[in-house]
């Protein structure tokens, strides 16, 4: 898997901007800055960590553009390794001829994630803090921003370790009691792997309780806005978004295509659409559209299902109610700032809101974050399994954990109880990246944009 290649890539997004960086890693970087910058000092002579002023040249000697140079020695780098970061000026032009100079004198270019897998393989950093340095580059809110942030900080990789320790000292004393007949072995030893087990089980089942939250945050949720015409759906769309992306008239059936729009909700990046209006007609275009709006349900996280306040309950109302009890769903209760016939008979598990006055918006926007993480809510500092791999390598841990104590209280064979606690220190070395094949990894990384 280690490649002895020096590699480059821009690191920077396309596009105009002010600057771009382009990084170069392996052994080779320094002699290629050599060959590429000219400057009071040729970057193999220079200091780490020190910024030098110069230009870019291509293989004839004509300047590219002026550029900022530094060489980070190892191992402190991102990769671990000898890297050269350059700075030149934004734009596909300037970043691409620098790139394109590197690639000349001698670098390959760098594929999707190969600085990080660098790093997860030199030992920089470990699986679990590669997988967030993708969710830092990938995240939408601040909040999201900032989860990623403490599991890159080894915030779950720790508790991880600190589980597996416990389970690899557990194994230790197993496997020193396997040449011991049952009768010989002290009850206290049992009692201890039980205790011990019983530990790690909780401390695991503590972390990914945490996941519905987590891996809301990382990918956001698709929360679809529905309900017969004229009732507010796209007053309460452009409410949410804080802008008037939706036309709004009196006019039922105003709506006839899906639009949608991405907001900060309590943290959680949410990608929110408002639908056609759902009703019996014969109008060719709006059944085209009441299609797409069944489509949007069938997809959806949440679905917030609007009536209107001002009349009483009809079979519409009822129907759709009916139709959408299948989905995970608030239902809204709009106007009520007008007249409140159907909210007073309402109870309390419906929410009153008014798309106009914004009453109620508080109340809904923390039934969204709760009903989208199972009620935890969000705790950006809260070390979590943060994607589908980790929960379901804990999950297994879990499993494999169960059997054990089982096979303890049934005074089971100490060869079986090794057996499951490995199965169980394999399962926290996958997340962290102990115990894991080529073949994941490439999978992993192969999901990181080019530079990283």
């Amino acid at each position: 898997m280690k490649s002895n290649h020096t590699i480059a890539a821009i690191a920077t997004g396309p596009g105009p901007a002010a600057l771009a960086m382009i990084r170069i890693s392996g052994s080779d970087s320094a002699r290629i800055g050599d060959a590429i910058f000219t400057g009071s000092l040729k970057p193999s002579a220079m200091e780490s960590h020190l910024l030098h002023y110069g230009h870019i040249v291509d293989a004839g000697g004509a300047r590219l553009d002026e550029a900022m140079l530094v060489v980070l020695r190892p191992p402190h780098s991102f990769t671990a390794e000898q890297m050269v970061e350059i700075t030149c000026h934004g734009g596909g032009a300037a970043a691409g001829a620098v790139l394109e100079a590197a690639l000349a004198a001698g670098a390959r270019p760098a594929r999707p994630g190969e600085f990080s897998l660098r790093a997860f393989l030199n030992g920089r950093i470990d699986l679990a803090q590669a997988e967030a340095v993708c969710d830092i580059i990938n995240a939408r809110t601040g909040t999201a921003a900032r989860a990623a942030l403490e599991r890159l900080s080894g915030g779950l990789s720790r508790k991880i370790a600190a589980v597996r320790e416990s389970l690899l000292d557990a194994a230790a004393l197993v496997e020193s009691l396997i040449d011991f007949p049952e009768e010989d072995i002290p009850p206290a030893e049992s009692g201890k792997l039980i205790n011990d087990i019983d530990r790690a089980r909780e401390q695991i089942a503590r972390v990914l309780a945490g996941s519905k939250a987590a891996m809301v945050l990382k990918d956001g949720a698709r929360v679809v806005i529905a309900g017969r015409p004229n009732v507010g759906k796209s007053s309460l769309f452009n409410m949410l978004l804080k802008e008037e992306k939706a036309i709004v008239t009196e006019t039922p059936g105003t709506t006839r295509d899906v639009l949608e729009g991405w907001i900060d909700i309590g943290g959680i990046p949410v990608r929110l659409f408002d639908t056609a209006g759902l009703r019996d007609t014969l109008d060719e275009i709006e059944s085209h559209g009441m299609e797409r709006a069944r489509g949007k349900l069938e997809q959806a996280d949440l679905v917030l299902l609007v009536l209107d306040g001002t009349g009483p309950m009809d079979q519409e109302d009822e129907k759709l109610l009916s139709q959408t009890e299948k989905y995970a769903r608030l239902i809204l209760v709009n106007k009520c700032d007008l007249s409140q016939s159907l909210v007073n008979g309402t109870g309390g598990s419906w929410l009153k809101i008014s798309a106009v006055t914004e009453e109620g918006l508080p109340e809904l926007e923390s039934s969204i974050v709760a009903r989208l993480t199972d009620g935890q809510g969000i705790e950006p500092g809260a070390a979590s399994a943060a994607n589908a791999r980790q929960a379901q390598l804990m999950g297994e841990c879990l499993k494999h954990l169960e059997v054990a104590r089982n096979g303890l209280q049934q005074k089971l064979s100490y060869d079986l109880l090794a057996s499951d606690l490995k199965a169980a220190i394999d399962a926290l070395g996958q997340i962290t990246g102990q115990t894991i094949g080529d073949d994941i990894l490439d999978r992993i990384f192969e999901k990181f944009c080019i530079g990283k």
